[in-house]
């Protein structure tokens, strides 16, 4: 009888560890795939920020509802440049949304918002906003990270 108690005791015991494992396995792995995120939208900004202010458009929007949906949305994105030929922004720059693959194997779709604003009495800003989204089976998910950073003629 006391050796039934003791492992009755024991399998309980074991069971919460399987139980602490499976949740803290899960844990890293949501945070592995925020901090591929981050790291995938820092670099789209930084693709922003090496441009000129005249080339920082995107070629169009993206009709989705994940991409329509996000609120970073308006529906006057800048679209189209007067950006000179030797300052031809790459692809990834103007696109709205591209998917793409995190160095974890992962894929991850990467949404760009470029919306004009103008503060009361100066001049015209260019708002980027990127967000970066799951993508599990082909469907695009949650969001993981969401970065905006606010772009000034005068910086060029």
């Amino acid at each position: 009888m006391e050796l039934i108690i003791a492992m009755s005791v024991l399998a309980i015991a074991i069971s919460a560890q399987l139980a602490v494992f499976s949740s803290s396995y899960l844990s890293i792995s949501r945070a592995s795939m925020k901090g591929t995120a981050v790291t995938l939208s820092d670099t789209q900004m930084e693709t922003y920020r090496t441009l000129p202010y005249a080339c920082i458009y995107l070629a169009s929007a993206s009709g989705d509802s994940a991409y329509t949906g996000d609120s970073a949305y308006a529906a006057s994105q800048i679209t189209g440049s007067s950006c000179s030929p030797n300052a031809t922004p790459p692809t990834t720059a103007t696109s709205a949304s591209q998917t793409v693959s995190g160095p974890d194997g992962r894929v991850y779709r990467t949404d760009t918002y470029i919306v004009s604003t103008t503060p009361t009495g100066g001049r015209p800003l260019k708002k980027v906003t990127v967000v970066v989204r799951e993508v599990k089976a082909g469907v695009v998910g949650s969001v993981l990270a969401r970065q905006a950073s606010t772009f000034d003629q005068a910086q060029d």
